[in-house]
């Protein structure tokens, strides 16, 4: 006598089987890399701006976040103050991710707005772990023809 299993429970077997497939599948592509692996795009664009300083901060590297930042922003911060702040990013605290939602520039070219998300995935037990996401509009303007960061705000 064989065990007889439903059609019911057989589509939930193959499901589950699925998913496991599919995440084994995703971290095996990755290599289970996150943002700490991502590539600076060193573009001169405002949303490429926005990535590069962002990435800067979640691999704690002040000097290379502070290069997207405008004089005004660097002289009206105390560079030792704006270091210190870096120290939030605790990368084994939990995960981030930016996205790009949209980007706009003014007529004159000199001034942009990106808006995007971050997304924060925190760790935690079975039920501790959780997502939450902050929505920020990054001002940037127009210095010795680059884009530059104009505001101290840094993705918290």
């Amino acid at each position: 006598m064989g065990i007889k299993i439903d059609r019911f429970t057989l589509a939930i077997i193959v499901g589950v089987l699925l998913l496991v497939i599919g995440a084994v599948i995703t971290v095996t592509v990755t290599g289970g890399r996150g943002w700490q692996s991502a590539e600076y795009l060193n573009e001169d664009t405002p949303e490429a701006v926005v990535h590069d300083a962002f990435l800067a901060f979640v691999r704690n590297e002040p000097d290379v976040a502070m290069k997207h930042y405008s004089r005004d922003v660097l002289e009206d911060e105390d560079r030792v103050d704006f270091r210190e702040r870096f120290n939030y990013y605790d990368s084994s605290r939990s995960a981030r991710r930016l996205r790009v939602l949209d980007v706009d520039i003014n007529e004159e070219g000199d001034k942009a707005y990106v808006n995007v998300a971050i997304d924060n995935f925190h760790q935690g037990g079975l039920f501790d772990s959780g997502t939450s996401t902050y929505r920020r509009t990054i001002p940037l303007v127009r210095e010795d023809d680059a884009w530059k960061i104009d505001t101290d705000d840094l993705f918290y």
